[in-house]
């Protein structure tokens, strides 16, 4: 793999490149190929990676907030230690895909289907997965505060300790009403 200074497409697809410590903010990616890709501490916020199509892909602490993700195609992906706060990533397809230790606040994945996707260690606070179509999703070890649309993650993986954070939004998500037995009568 050849480490290069800055992600360049050829005909619109990066291949077999390993990019160190570019800086790409804002930068227009639409419906880029990647394949066999290292992103390393690379600055992505505000890029535009709509309808792309990512195959064996990995970034390691790179800062992407505000990425355009939407649409896209992830396949055998990892997100190490990145930062997605505010990424759009709806109406994409990720398979395979693994965020280990990433800050997603605010994320937007709706729509989106997820197969085999982990989120291990990463803070999903205020992520909204309405209409998300979720098959073998592993969130233990996620922080799930606010989390929105919590019930299109049916089947799902989370830890005891996390039911009890997401009792009240998983009631909520039922049509459940909470009342202490005090108001009972």
């Amino acid at each position: 793999m050849d480490t290069v200074p800055a992600l360049e497409l050829d005909e619109n697809e990066a291949a077999g490149v390993r990019v160190e410590g570019a800086r790409h903010t804002g930068a227009v990616f639409e419906r880029a190929r990647l394949l066999d890709v290292e992103l390393v501490r690379c600055d992505l916020s505000g890029c535009n990676f709509a309808e792309a199509q990512w195959q064996r892909v990995t970034l390691v602490d790179c800062r992407a907030t505000g990425i355009d993700l939407s649409q896209a195609t992830l396949r055998h992906v990892t997100f190490r230690a990145c930062k997605l706060d505010d990424a759009n990533i709806r109406l994409a397809n990720l398979r395979d895909v693994r965020f280990d230790d990433c800050v997603l606040t605010g994320t937007e994945l709706i729509g989106t289907r997820c197969e085999r996707v982990w989120f291990a260690g990463s803070d999903l606070a205020g992520v909204d997965v309405s209409q998300v179509r979720a098959k073998h999703v592993d969130l233990r070890g996620a922080r799930l505060d606010g989390i929105k649309g919590i019930g299109a993650l049916s089947g799902a993986a989370i830890s005891r300790e996390q039911l009890v954070t997401l009792a009240p939004t998983l009631a909520a998500a039922l049509g459940l009403t909470i009342a202490d037995d005090e108001d009972a009568g």
